[in-house]
């Protein structure tokens, strides 16, 4: 009987948590994720809808920063968040779960736009489809031509390359565009650097006690592909906090902006 009690009282507690009336702690939201199964639920409520633990204290001040991260990308301010440790006051990532904000934390920027969506996959492609070696060099090595013997000794392919093909690949198939996988003087990749690093500024004027030492920024297609791309980083910290094995952490290559004193130091 008193166990019974103990598991409603426990089910109603996770269930007030739920709820978003206020930000869980690092083991509060830890137990909801290991409880839950739905972790798009979570990843809504926690992640991407809410005031962000750096304007909690300002819930104003964030409705001016996405509104005026908005008009940079020529988007609705209902179509930008911030995520992150930077909304939950720590880190979400099963390979740093738990680690408070601090002054040396990212602020990560979700942009929803379609538009800009294609326009970036497509640019990304086109300089993939750049990278050697070209698909008819390869032929030789992989078919029988004109009833020659297959090739020997096939050309190399850059690590760096193929990891890039398969990050944008795999990013397209989840419905959001890294503008960090552009070659770093290409237009649209400064253009975005450009678009987010205004809101590093913007940020540290609507925010001077908070240090961020830089803004990334990721696009989504769609606010369904977020949600679905955040409640995958929930399942995975879900199988480390039961023990399995998850993949490594990827290497950062996000668009990233530094807050100005940064970029003078």
């Amino acid at each position: 009987m008193m166990e019974a009690r103990l598991a409603k009282d426990e089910n109603e507690r996770l269930l007030t948590l739920l709820t978003g009336a206020k930000t869980p702690s690092a083991e509060e939201f830890k137990e909801l994720v290991v409880a839950l199964d739905n972790h798009r639920i979570l990843a809504k409520v926690f992640l991407l809808e809410g005031t962000p633990f750096v304007f909690e204290k300002s819930p104003m001040k964030y409705v001016i920063f996405r509104e005026q991260v908005a008009d940079q990308f020529g988007i609705g301010s209902q179509d930008v968040c911030i995520v992150g440790s930077a909304k939950l006051g720590f880190s979400p990532s099963p390979h740093k779960y738990g680690t408070p904000f601090k002054e040396t934390s990212d602020v990560d920027v979700v942009v929803i736009s379609e538009p800009l969506f294609h326009r970036g996959s497509r640019e990304l492609f086109a300089v993939l489809n750049r990278l050697d070696p070209p698909v008819h060099a390869l032929r030789p090595f992989l078919e029988k031509l004109g009833g020659k013997a297959k090739a020997s000794s096939p050309p190399v392919v850059q690590l760096n390359d193929w990891k890039n093909v398969k990050e944008a690949i795999r990013n397209f198939v989840f419905q959001n565009f890294n503008p960090g996988l552009l070659p770093g003087d290409h237009p649209l990749r400064q253009e975005i650097f450009e678009n987010i690093g205004s809101t590093a500024g913007l940020f540290l004027a609507l925010e001077p006690q908070v240090f961020v030492s830089k803004i990334r920024g990721r696009v989504f297609r769609t606010w369904k592909a977020a949600e679905d791309y955040y409640a995958n980083t929930l399942r995975e910290a879900k199988r480390a906090f039961l023990g399995e094995t998850i993949d490594p952490e990827p290497e950062d290559a996000e668009a990233v902006a530094s807050r100005p004193e940064a970029e003078g130091a």
